[in-house]
């Protein structure tokens, strides 16, 4: 998994995050690689035309169903000959909604309101790491900036 992911969000805005359930009991499951034309063929799945995201799956499933759907991909993936391909199961969380907006958007960043609060989510471009926050202040002492440095190994 991915979770080169940098999050600015307010801390109490956090405790009514969701991150892993549906809120809305549905869940899309999409999948690609080499193979997925192959694997489209035989789960009869077509493109989801979701804009930054193209790939292959279903879209608004009720959870139960994009999960055994995403089982059985995982079961293919497993099975001999074995196919070359990746899959995501993307209950629709706040987790899951933000990302769609980082897959759509031009720098891969987008925002989301939860508990009240905007939080924004991006790719951090480089990876995983550990990346040094510094708070700008004006003369008077109040934050008027917040700088994150990102940088790779290299």
């Amino acid at each position: 998994m991915d979770y080169a992911r940098i999050v600015l969000a307010d801390a109490d805005a956090l405790t009514s995050w969701i991150h892993d359930d549906a809120i809305d009991g549905l869940a899309d499951v999409a999948f690609w690689g080499s193979d997925e034309e192959l694997i489209a063929a035989e789960f009869g799945a077509s493109r989801t035309g979701t804009p930054g995201d193209d790939h292959y799956g279903w879209l608004d499933l009720p959870v139960r169903q994009a999960y055994e759907r995403a089982l059985a991909l995982k079961e293919r993936r497993d099975a001999q000959p074995r196919p070359t391909f990746a899959f995501d199961f993307r209950p629709h969380s706040h987790h899951w909604q933000v990302m769609a907006g980082v897959r759509a958007a031009e720098h891969e960043a987008a925002t989301i309101t939860v508990g009240g609060a905007e939080i924004m989510m991006a790719m951090t471009s480089v990876g995983d790491g550990v990346f040094p926050v510094h708070l700008d202040l004006d003369a008077s002492g109040a934050p008027i900036a917040v700088r994150v440095t990102i940088q790779g190994d290299d």
